[in-house]
């Protein structure tokens, strides 16, 4: 290009539109990059808040229902007067109820925090462990003695044949290693974790379970 060819670009007023036009373009794509930066950066936290909410609930609902169910059973075993275990045997009724309504709604949440295999795992911890091996013989076991009730002895050798305790202990130990699984194991969806530190992580988490809620 020669020097009267080229000699226009140098014109301070071609210079200021051409400042115009690449301040414009530029400003507009570092702008944008830092609006979807912070976009992410809010749905990032929001889904912490959600995950920790979702947990929380979980832990919740779960210790209600079992410290209900504990109060039930200690009212049947020291024979207190009937008015007494109808008051308890409705609140245990009812923080079941809640637990049973909240449950399905939980775990859609807890299918969003989790990877597939992950969920899988979680789930079957959920509905085989704790709610079939645990949560479905504490309940029958109240009931059967509830249906004693009028016979005091045979209520109170009803919760010792079933070994009450014992399994109001696994619940409590089975919910809680649930409820911190899913917080560690959604956590791993982030980018921030290693092949190798999701695995280690996993594995920990299954081990769990497996400890907590055989």
């Amino acid at each position: 290009m020669s020097a009267d060819q080229s000699s226009w670009l140098r014109h301070p007023l071609v210079t200021m539109v051409l400042g115009f036009i690449l301040t414009g373009v530029l400003g507009t794509a570092i702008t944008q990059h830092f609006l979807d930066q912070r976009e992410q950066e809010k749905l990032r936290a929001q889904s912490a808040i959600d995950q920790k909410q979702a947990v929380q609930k979980f832990a919740q609902l779960n210790e209600a229902w079992r410290v209900y169910a504990e109060i039930l059973a200690g009212m049947l075993r020291n024979s207190m007067p009937d008015d007494k275990v109808t008051t308890a045997a409705q609140a245990y009724e009812k923080a079941y109820v809640d637990w049973s309504v909240e449950r399905p709604g939980m775990l859609l949440i807890f299918r969003g925090l989790l990877s597939s295999d992950n969920y899988q795992f979680v789930e079957a911890g959920v509905k085989q462990s704790l709610v079939e091996k645990i949560y479905n013989p504490i309940r029958h076991c109240l009931a059967t003695s509830l249906a004693h009730v009028d016979d005091k002895a045979t209520s109170t050798r009803t919760l010792e044949a079933c070994r009450i305790d014992e399994l109001l202990e696994r619940a409590s130990g089975c919910s809680f290693a649930l409820a911190a699984v899913v917080s560690d194991l959604a956590g791993t969806r982030s980018g921030w974790f290693s092949k190798e530190d999701k695995a280690e992580m996993q594995q920990r988490a299954y081990d769990a379970i497996q400890k907590q809620c055989p």
